[in-house]
């Protein structure tokens, strides 16, 4: 079995927004799903719970949470993309402790899709680097903005204003 680093999820997800042609932010996630067939259901569900990818008869559906802000839904939608993508075969892990790390692999590859490291360079460059707007350009929170932006060496203080 081959060893898969965040670098290689990362380029899946790059890959997968430029098989779609999508290259301006916000990254439609939703287009995303709909390009891999996979159908999203909105529903009222308890506070704590987000989405879920479930498989049924090889048709995949992404249960959302929608009362959730946009930003939040944007992201879990793609964190459950990353789950179709990098786990398919292995999706009955429903809280194995096993296998927390699908989830970190999934958030790795979520940021991607949310914010592709190269546009986010080129809006943070037309943007002065300003975290708010940038978080609303690509309608994610300001908080995972500001995590992208350190990441990527944008971005150097530990203490930031985030809103959401």
């Amino acid at each position: 079995m081959a060893l898969v680093t965040y670098v290689q999820y990362r380029r899946q997800a790059e890959e997968l927004i430029k098989g779609l042609g999508l290259n301006e932010p916000p990254i439609d996630v939703r287009k995303v799903a709909d390009g891999l067939k996979i159908e999203i259901i909105e529903m009222t569900l308890p506070s704590w719970f987000f989405g879920v990818l479930v498989n049924l008869h090889d048709d995949f559906y992404i249960t959302l949470n929608k009362a959730m802000p946009e930003h939040r839904k944007n992201f879990t939608i793609a964190h459950e993309i990353a789950h179709h993508q990098l786990h398919g075969d292995e999706l009955a892990y429903m809280k194995n402790s096993k296998r927390d790390y699908f989830h970190r692999e999934a958030d790795v590859f979520a940021a991607e899709l949310c914010m592709p490291t190269l546009i986010v360079r080129e809006e943070a460059k037309k943007w002065n680097n300003d975290f708010r707007w940038l978080a609303k350009t690509f309608s994610v929170s300001e908080t995972a903005m500001v995590r992208k932006l350190q990441e990527l060496g944008i971005l150097k203080g530990k203490m930031y204003d985030c809103r959401n």
